[in-house]
């Protein structure tokens, strides 16, 4: 008897022979399995790569605007009033704050290889704080922009606690039995 169909061949065919199938079907889901890793493999090689370039761009980048910081005291000297010059002295140092923030984060992902959204939130929180340092310091806000940025930052602060309360650091030690957040501490 001819076997018609894959169903009768497997209740038709001897044990031995259903075995064979079976280690040829687990054979086919390892080999997808390894492509799938040696796909992911590669892909995290060129990230840790580019974010390798990135670090010394980084590093750099942060030691020019140091250096602009220090180059713009001498507009405050220039400068007909002591106020405009502060304006932009102000500006340049809280724009150097939220550039630091950020590059906490591509250090962390270095390190961790995973991006930490407390850092994200740090940068938010302080480019909406220099945002207000700079509107309130120039006379240049209304009531609507202050409520407005001040709702932000009750959203943004929110979320930066919930962060805190609710990372993986923090389950991972309270299911250890521990109390404190980890890494990820206010």
């Amino acid at each position: 008897m001819v076997p018609t169909s894959r169903r009768s061949f497997r209740k038709g065919a001897p044990a031995a022979l259903r075995g064979v199938e079976e280690h040829v079907r687990m054979g086919v889901k390892e080999a997808g399995a390894a492509l799938e890793s040696g796909a992911a493999r590669w892909f995290n090689r060129i990230v840790d790569v580019i974010v390798r370039l990135l670090m010394p761009l980084a590093i750099v980048a942060l030691m020019l605007g140091i250096a602009r910081v220090f180059l713009d005291l001498g507009a405050v000297y220039r400068s007909p009033s002591i106020a405009a010059g502060f304006d932009l002295l102000v500006t340049d140092i809280l724009s150097m704050f939220v550039v630091i923030e950020l590059l906490k984060s591509i250090v962390e992902y270095f390190e961790v290889h995973r991006i930490k959204i407390t850092f994200i939130l740090d940068a938010a929180v302080v480019f909406v704080l220099r945002e207000v340092m700079i509107g309130l310091y120039r006379h240049g806000l209304s009531a609507a922009e202050i409520a407005a940025l001040a709702a932000l930052l009750l959203v943004l602060g929110a979320f930066r606690i919930a962060a805190v309360l609710f990372s993986p650091e923090r389950r991972g030690q309270a299911a250890l039995g521990g109390e404190s957040a980890g890494g990820d501490a206010w």
